[in-house]
Order: C-alpha cells, then structure tokens, then sequence
C-alpha cells in the first residue's frame, strides 16, 4: 500500500511538472516501437501486397514455362503440364504453327485463354516473338455474371456479387520441336489475390493486432517495472540521505549498472552514517577539552576576585598556561580546517631536521617534566633535508603530544632520527596499550579515533593526527604507523635528504 501512495504521489508530481517518469517513458516508447511494427506489418502484408503477389505469381509462371519448354518432347508432357498447373493455379495452351491444339489444361476459374476465339488467339500468336523472346500481356477480367443471382435475397454468410477479379496476365512464347516444327506455349495466371485471400489477410491482420497489443501491454508493463524500480528505490534512498537517514536499503535486482549505483549509494550512506558518527564524537571530545580550561580560568579568575590573597604568580600562570591551551585549540582547529578545504601553503627551504628535533624536545621536556614525563631524543649528527620547516615542526609537536597522551605507566616517549638511503626517518614511539591491528588502516582518517575511551591531551588538542596527515601528504612523503598490543605505538615519516 506505501509503494503505491508513493507511485501515486509521483504521478500527480510528474503530471504537475509536465515531466513523465522513466517508467511512463518506456511505455510511450514501447508504444510508439509496437505502432512501427504495426504499421510496417500493415504496408507488407496489405497495402504492398499487390506488388508481391504481382512478382510472385509472375516468378511461377516464369518457372512453369521454362520447365515445360525444357520437357517439350517429352512423352508425358500433358502430365507434368497437369500437376504444374494445378500446383501454381494457372491455364496453359501450346498450340502448332496451324493454330491447333497440342495442350489443352484448365485450372483457372476466369481463364482468358480459354475463353478466346480463334481469331483472338491468332492474333496473339502473331504478336508473339518469332525468336523465342516471351511476350507478356496484363489484362482486366471481369467475372462471368449471373444476371438471376442477387445476394441480398439471400440470408447468412452468402457469396457477394463480385464486379471484377482483378489483372490476369497472358505469357507467350516460341518453342521449338524435335523434328524442327514449331509452335506457341501460352500460359495464364491471375496475379491480383483473390477476394478469399484478402478477407484472410485483413482477419489475420486483425489478429495478430490484437495480440501485439495485449502481449505488449503485459510485457511494456513488466519491463518498466522492472526497470524503474530499481531507479525509484535509489531515489527513494537518495531523499532518505537528504533527510539524515543513513540505513542500508533493500534494492531489488536490477541491472548490473543499477545495481552498482544502489551499491554505491548503500556504501554512501554507510560512510555518511560513519562520518556522522566520528563527527559528533569529535565535537564532543573538543568540548571536553575545551571545558576543562575554561572551568579553570573562570574558577581560579573568581578566587581570585573574592581572596585577594590568592592573587598570587601561581595562579596567573595557571591562568596563562589553559588560555594558551585554549588558543592552541583553536589554532589546531583552523588548522584542521585549512587542511581540509585546500589552502594551506607550503614554504619549501633547507634546514637541519635534527637540531629541529632537538629543540622541540627540549621545548615539550620544559611543559611535561613537572608532571613526571620523558622525552628523549636520540639523533646520528647533522640531517639535512628540504621541506617547510614550519609545518614539519607542526607535524613533529603533534606526533610528541599524541605519544605523551597514550603512553604507559612510565611516561616515557622517545624520538629518534636515522638515515634511510636517499631518506631521513623521524619516528616517535610511546610505550601505551597500543593499537588494534584492525584499526590501524584507519588512524589518519578524518575523525577517525580508536575504541579507547577520550583522553585528554598532554599538549594540542586530540587533532594532531588529522593535521599531521594533511601536511605529509602535502609535502608528498612516505609516512605511517606500527603499533603492537601491549608494546606501545609508533608514528614515523620520512624526508628526503638536501643535496
């Protein structure tokens, strides 16, 4: 019953907006194919059939006089001239170089031949062609009339009252005999169809009609449904998306092409579903972090204003460190976004990747030792590489806080640079849980964050990983991830060494 509200509505919408839907389509188009047809059925087997059967009964008598001219002395020939013209519907009369008759057969009902006088005959033996050429004579015939017989007396399926039975055609020719006489071989046909073959032919046209019709209806109908549907469930699908409804539809069988869109369109949804998902995650987390600092500054600002004792450096610096924590949020933010709609520039330059690794170390050391982490640094000497040095940093940050964040019990997380061929190798290593073999080939995705519950991060904002994917990708370099369960998570990327 939903299905055919819904066909119903988009009926009156389709025929609101003087569109027709594919399913309309295809049947107006079947339609117009089946009126081809019909037509072509009705100008071959109607208004064309005088001139086939005109060709066809003109190929028979050809046919017969060949075959008579070529069994002429024959000892039979008034058999063989019987059963040809019994089987093609024609008269034949051969007659000697006097006029007298040599053959004699009768199976037309209007013959001409028969119906000549002498004198009628002579004369069309003296038109004949004296070299064997054929003549050939079209002539209208008019039946043999019955002056008492009127059918309108009569009640039933009566025989009408026939005015003409059409063109007759006379066939002429030489022939020769053995013994050197000669004589003429005359053959007539009648070459328009008989009023009993037209009464058929219209019947049977009829007919058949009616059966293209209804045998198009059945399958016009089938063919459109089952084409349509599988069209109409993607649209349908497709307005589900615009919704926000992101289940998995059923798609019936259509297809392959279909059936690949509905694939297509299923597996949309699904990753809209997921993103949806990821993103409502990502917000929260980042009001998480965005929360705890504000709570502070607006706690430690009011203590501040009530105890004027505790306006003291401890507490502005308190105040200090979770603004700027709240502008490095907002910062990784607009990074993020940045990333993701294309602007961000690159600055290429030559600089020295280990002493750039260095002093971020020492940097993140100076924030972290208070609250008991370590970070060491382990670097081969000088490593020259090209690269925009601001971004590689932002990429190094980034990769320390998420190792600070997810860490073990030790709290220690390790950096190290080393020669790789053409290539300088920067890996990060923490000592945490680890990651799940599944997740791994999704942990740069965008959203994307392991089963483990949130975390607040040691240093950035939770968005580093997603930033550090947009800037390697950018600089167009090797990067990647190895983690063991249990053993702790490696991030590492590689940069071409300056020449």
């Amino acid at each position: 019953m939903r299905r055919i509200d819904e066909k119903r509505a988009l009926l009156r919408r389709d025929l609101r907006s003087g569109r027709l839907g594919i399913q309309g389509k295809l049947l107006i188009q079947l339609t117009l194919l089946i009126a081809f047809v019909i037509s072509l059925i009705w100008i071959c087997q109607i208004a064309l059939l005088y001139g086939f059967y005109q060709n066809y009964r003109s190929g028979q008598v050809h046919s017969a006089a060949d075959t008579i001219l070529q069994n002429i002395d024959h000892d039979d020939l008034d058999e063989l001239a019987d059963r040809i013209s019994a089987d093609n519907e024609i008269c034949m009369l051969l007659l000697d170089a006097e006029g007298t008759e040599i053959l004699s057969i009768d199976h037309v009902r209007y013959c001409l031949l028969h119906r000549m006088s002498s004198r009628e005959l002579q004369r069309l033996i003296d038109r004949t062609p004296p070299d064997g050429e054929e003549l050939v004579e079209m002539f209208n015939v008019d039946p043999f009339r019955n002056d008492r017989y009127h059918a309108a007396e009569f009640e039933g399926a009566v025989p009408r009252e026939e005015s003409s039975t059409g063109r007759s055609m006379i066939y002429a020719q030489r022939v020769f005999f053995e013994d050197g006489a000669y004589g003429t071989l005359m053959i007539n046909a009648q070459i328009t169809p008989t009023s009993t073959i037209l009464a058929m032919l219209k019947r049977q046209f009829v007919y058949i009609v009616v059966l293209i019709l209804l045998v198009t209806a059945i399958i016009g109908y089938l063919m459109a449904a089952s084409v349509s549907m599988p069209i109409i469930e993607t649209n349908r699908a497709a307005r589900a998306l615009s919704r926000g409804e992101y289940h998995r539809a059923n798609h019936s069988n259509g297809y392959r092409e279909i059936a690949e869109l509905n694939d297509t369109l299923v597996q949309a949804a699904e990753d809209l579903k997921k993103v949806e998902t990821l993103q409502r995650e990502l917000i929260a987390n980042i009001s998480h972090d965005l929360r705890t600092p504000l709570t502070m500054i607006q706690g430690y600002a009011e203590t501040m204003r009530d105890l004027p004792d505790e306006m003291n450096p401890e507490n502005m610096q308190i105040i200090i460190d979770e603004t700027n924590r709240l502008s490095s949020l907002v910062n990784e933010v607009m990074e993020f976004s940045r990333l993701r709609t294309g602007n961000m520039q690159l600055s290429p330059s030559v600089f020295d990747l280990s002493e750039m690794a260095k002093a971020i170390v020492q940097r993140v050391s100076a924030m972290t030792e208070k609250d008991g982490y370590r970070v060491c640094c382990l670097t081969e000497g000088p490593c020259p590489v090209k690269g925009d040095q601001a971004r590689i940093e932002q990429v190094v940050y980034n990769l320390l806080g998420n190792a600070l964040t997810y860490t073990g019990e030790d709290q220690r997380v390790t950096l190290r640079t080393e020669e790789k061929g053409a290539w300088i190798r920067v890996s990060i290593s923490d000592t945490g849980k680890g990651i799940a073999e599944e997740e791994l080939p999704y942990i740069w995705d965008r959203y994307y964050r392991t089963r483990e519950s949130h975390r607040r991060a040691v240093i950035g904002s939770g968005l580093g990983l997603n930033i550090c994917r947009g800037i390697l990708e950018n600089h167009q370099v090797p990067y990647g991830v190895d983690s063991v369960k249990g053993l702790g998570t490696t991030f590492w990327f590689e940069l071409e060494k300056a020449a």
